[in-house]
């Protein structure tokens, strides 16, 4: 096997499901509102145990411009969510989106998909495959592979609310218009929420991990609190098997929306042990988990996460100071930052994967397909952060810019502007998928 084949052949886990997506009207949530809902009791919860949590769930975000993600605590509350809204279904997961992502763009990945049913089969791309057996299976192979499947894709399903900049929701006491473009998820999944893989995927990656270059793994905040000490210890213990048999696998965890500051830090303490390669989130992320040592709630974490370019640097560079991380990212509305020590990947080839994840990501915003033409128009606040990050040394390349130091390269790309997107939901799954697979052929330029 050539290095460039086995450096794209690249694990995908944990979570894959179907997404049902409802594309928020404001009638649709204003009649769902209950009379008695006042502003100040409009805040982002812990769980999802009634429709009306769900309801002043998403106004905040709404309000805010964040995303978010909860998980909701019965069947129950998951079926009146259901029948109160019309959805749309598609792909849903970090790994299963990344997967898809990977394999668009001539990438050779292998997907943890312990419940491959006929819905998901026919949502991923033909080169995504699956271990089954001691072997591989494809999409085509649905049929076969869904029959050892532990449990049915229609248990993993994703209430995804997508909403726009302008979007207005009001009754007779309160107004809300949302701030820009994002999403909230309401999440049931009994499989997803324990990272669940079954034998099929862990003898094959064991067996197989020195022919694969790299694993991107997400999923780990929808871990119940209750649950995430067994189930990391399980998950960590995995991948580190891959590291201790393969040491050159490159490997990235992308982040999520966690409910507790408590489950954050326990994972942060965790992945040290690996040793993680490299690091990934968003800006409300990225905040909660400065939040997270400050013991700040959710919500507030959220309120207060309106950060310049210029702090999100800094708690990138003490973020991965403090994990003795290779690199460490954040993906924005506005742009992509990453941090990344000076001794394995290039400058130049580092901001040409941001700028490779901005394009994958703002094709698939405008357009529905990766194959699209992303647009032309770039982030006016993205270009505004490059030339302030200029005018403290930083070198402008293409779009974006790079400050190099001994120890040390930081480099930004703004974002582009789809301005009727078609898809909020994934695009920061797109970009890491595209910027890792063009880091995976980077590294070999070392």
């Amino acid at each position: 096997m050539t290095d460039y084949a086995k450096a794209t052949n690249i694990i995908c886990a944990y979570p894959v499901n179907l997404d049902a997506v409802c594309n928020i009207r404001g009638e649709d949530v204003s009649r769902l509102i209950p009379l008695s809902l006042s502003f100040e009791k409009i805040v982002l919860r812990k769980t999802i145990a009634s429709r009306e949590d769900l309801i002043t769930s998403l106004l905040f975000c709404m309000r805010e411009g964040s995303g978010a993600e909860l998980l909701i605590e019965s069947l129950i509350a998951a079926k009146e969510i259901e029948e109160a809204f019309s959805w749309q279904y598609r792909l849903g997961g970090n790994a299963g989106i990344m997967a898809n992502a990977l394999a668009s763009l001539g990438g050779r990945p292998l997907l943890n998909a312990p419940a491959l049913g006929n819905k998901l089969s026919k949502m991923l791309h033909a080169q995504v495959a699956v271990p089954l057996s001691g072997g591989l299976a494809y999409p085509g192979d649905a049929e076969k592979a869904g029959s050892s499947a532990a449990f049915a894709d229609d248990d993993l399903v994703h209430f995804v609310f997508q909403f726009k900049e302008g979007d207005a929701v009001f009754t007779q006491h309160i107004k809300i218009t949302a701030r820009s473009n994002d999403r909230f998820i309401a999440t049931c999944d009994p499989v997803n929420t324990r990272l669940f893989s079954d034998e099929h995927f862990g003898s094959y990656c064991l067996e197989n991990i020195r022919d694969f270059g790299g694993a991107l793994l997400s999923g780990f905040h929808l871990v119940p609190l209750l649950e995430h000490r067994q189930v990391f210890s399980e998950k960590i213990s995995q991948i580190k098997s891959w590291k201790d048999r393969n040491p050159d696998l490159f490997i990235h965890m992308e982040l999520g929306s966690f409910q507790s500051p408590q489950i954050i830090q326990s994972l942060l303490h965790m992945i040290m042990q690996i040793p993680v390669d490299s690091l990934g989130m968003n800006e409300d992320e990225l905040a909660a988990i400065a939040a997270s040592s400050q013991q700040l709630s959710p919500d507030q974490a959220l309120s207060g996460c309106r950060q310049s370019w210029r702090e999100i640097m800094q708690a990138a560079e003490s973020l991965q100071d403090r994990l003795g991380i290779f690199r460490v990212a954040a993906h924005t509305r506005d742009c992509i930052l990453s941090v990344m020590r000076n001794d394995r990947i290039s400058a130049k080839s580092e901001l040409l994967a941001l700028e490779s994840g901005v394009n994958a990501a703002a094709a698939l915003a405008a357009t529905g397909s990766l194959k699209g033409t992303p647009p032309q128009e770039i982030n006016e606040n993205g270009l505004r952060s490059v030339r302030e990050f200029c005018q403290t040394g930083a070198i402008p390349e293409r779009r974006g810019a790079i400050l190099q130091s001994e120890d040390r390269i930081v480099s930004m790309t703004p974002s582009l502007v789809a301005r009727e997107p078609r898809i909020t939901v994934g695009l920061g799954d797109t970009a890491t998928a595209a910027i890792f697979l063009y880091e995976i052929c980077g590294l070999l330029e070392k």
